[in-house]
């Protein structure tokens, strides 16, 4: 993450939920894909929001940014639930997961800079 705008790793986090959703929804965990599922949404509206209030863009300008960064996300998440033993605590998902969501909690504290 060094480096990179805030914007550009909620797209990548919007991604990595997208892969946990569908990962959990192919192993008929329905909550949890739905869980996943919303929390991907909100990242994807905090980084188009943020992209279009720090560089002046239009919304879909702002959108077809966030999908590329996103769609990275994505491919990575799918990588680490693969490779990374899973979903369980000492996985490569859990790491990436728990780095996301401190990045929603930071957020939420400059959203309205």
């Amino acid at each position: 993450a060094i480096g990179k705008p805030v914007w550009m790793i909620q797209a990548q986090c919007a991604g990595f939920f997208g892969a946990t959703s569908n990962v959990l929804d192919e192993r008929g965990d329905a909550e949890g894909a739905e869980a996943a599922k919303a929390q991907g949404v909100t990242f994807f509206r905090d980084s188009v929001d943020r992209l279009m209030r720090d560089r002046g863009l239009s919304r879909a300008a702002a959108v077809e940014a966030v999908s590329q960064a996103l769609d990275s996300g994505r491919a990575e998440g799918f990588q680490k639930i693969k490779d990374g033993g899973g979903f369980g605590s000492r996985s490569h998902w859990n790491t990436a997961r728990s780095i996301c969501l401190d990045v929603a909690d930071v957020y939420q504290g400059i959203r309205y800079r």
